[in-house]
């Protein structure tokens, strides 16, 4: 769809009408090509193309004479190009109807599992089938062209009301995973990652820089499936990875990654456990030990998550 938007801006520019009184110069040269020769009389520049005559005064066209067949053409890629502006207008208001922005919307989608996960245990390697995310559209998206954003994916609907405001600030998109009931790592949760991942990249303008996963332990098994630039995790327990014979490698997609890991202080030996999981395995890391202990991030602790990544990655 970008792709033709740019051709039919293109027309436009550089046909709608044809030359015409008042345009410069490098457009006629834009229009026609390089001219076979020109001419200069009484402050005039007289251009001459295969196609006929145009006359400039101080790098504007004042008068033209070209052929009817040139007129004939400009005069049908105008049409097309209006043709082609005004599908362009009807697909961005259909957009604009089934993505609203400021909304949240369900969108279903599908993994097919065309991948080896074998590296994985096998209860928690992808499984294939049809999955669902719902998407946060942000104000201005469907009007501003070609621009990437920024994408925020969070493993569960649970993280959502922790960071929506903040999202709506910067103008994010987000995508909230659905919850998979009495899992809380596995094939389904793993599946629908990717299914979401996947379609969310292809459907909508994110950037491939700046994705970022919050979560738990699940955030930490999708870092290292898919490529992202960092994750914010709250109360990870990489100490059941280990029991379950987990060994993640988060570099391997992901040779930049950075790490915000936010942890409850009421039990300091988890603190430093946790921590120590990340120091060993992650290079670019931020620890913020936080008082208690709770299973709803707080959003001045996602504002600090976010604080950190924004510096992190220089996003403005």
């Amino acid at each position: 769809m970008k792709k033709f938007l740019l051709f039919g801006l293109l027309l436009v520019y550089s046909a709608a009408g044809g030359v015409e009184k008042g345009m410069p110069r490098a457009a006629v040269i834009a229009e026609l090509g390089e001219p076979d020769g020109s001419m200069k009389n009484n402050g005039k520049e007289i251009l001459l193309f295969k196609t006929g005559t145009v006359t400039l005064q101080g790098g504007a066209v004042i008068g033209t004479d070209l052929s009817q067949k040139y007129a004939h053409d400009a005069e049908e890629r105008a049409l097309k190009a209006k043709e082609i502006l005004a599908a362009e207008q009807a697909e961005l208001e259909r957009q604009k109807l089934l993505y609203p922005e400021d909304n949240v919307i369900r969108i279903d989608c599908g993994y097919s599992k065309n991948e080896n996960w074998d590296y994985l245990p096998e209860f928690i390697r992808p499984a294939a089938g049809k999955y669902g995310y719902d998407v946060y559209i942000p104000p201005g998206y469907h009007e501003s062209g070609s621009k990437k954003y920024t994408c925020l994916f969070l493993e569960s609907s649970a993280f959502w009301d922790s960071v929506k405001e903040r999202v709506r600030k910067e103008k994010w998109v987000a995508v909230i995973l659905h919850d998979a009931p009495q899992q809380q790592t596995g094939k389904t949760m793993n599946g629908n990652f990717l299914a979401a991942y996947d379609d969310v990249t292809r459907q909508f303008r994110i950037s491939g820089e700046y994705r970022f996963i919050a979560g738990r332990i699940p955030a930490a098994i999708f870092a290292a499936m898919r490529p992202v630039a960092g994750i914010i995790l709250q109360e990870p327990d990489f100490g059941g990875l280990r029991k379950n014979g987990i060994a993640l490698d988060f570099l391997r997609k992901n040779p930049n990654l950075r790490a915000y890991v936010l942890l409850g202080d009421k039990d300091p030996e988890n603190v430093h456990a946790q921590g120590q999981y990340i120091i060993d395995r992650i290079p670019k890391y931020g620890i913020e030990p936080y008082k208690g202990k709770t299973d709803i991030l707080p959003p001045p602790l996602a504002d600090n998550a976010f604080d950190w990544m924004k510096k992190e990655y220089n996003i403005h």
